[in-house]
This record gives C-alpha cells, structure tokens and sequence, in this order.
C-alpha cells in the first residue's frame, strides 16, 4: 500500500517563528496492513532517507533497514 502524505506541521512555534515539529496522520486501515491499531506504542527510526515506525516489542527490534 502507498499514500502520499504530507507532514503537517505541530507544536507551538519556536522563538523565531518557525515549526519545529511535524506530524503525519496515518488511517486505521493502513495500521491494520502493519499490523498495528490506534493506540499502539511504536519506534520511529530515523536514517537518511527514510523514517521508519516499527512496533514497540523490546522483544523484536529489528535493526537491519
């Protein structure tokens, strides 16, 4: 499944006016193709193109993207 998404952006702004945080709202149908529901805790893996949400199992981490 692919969307095009954009970030939005969050938060209250900085000292100089600008955003400093963006957020990208993902529909339940597209947590539900990963596995995943509302509510669900997750990691966010950052790399140099990409970003990566992964379930939050300790158990399971997997660290080769």
């Amino acid at each position: 499944m692919v969307r095009k998404k954009k970030l939005s952006p969050s938060g209250a702004k900085g000292e100089d006016g600008e955003y400093h945080n963006a957020h990208v709202n993902l529909h339940e149908d597209e947590l539900s193709v990963a596995g995943l529901e509302i509510g669900d805790d997750v990691f966010v893996r950052v790399r140099e193109d990409k970003i990566i949400i992964q379930r939050a199992d300790t158990e399971n981490v997997e660290h080769d993207f």
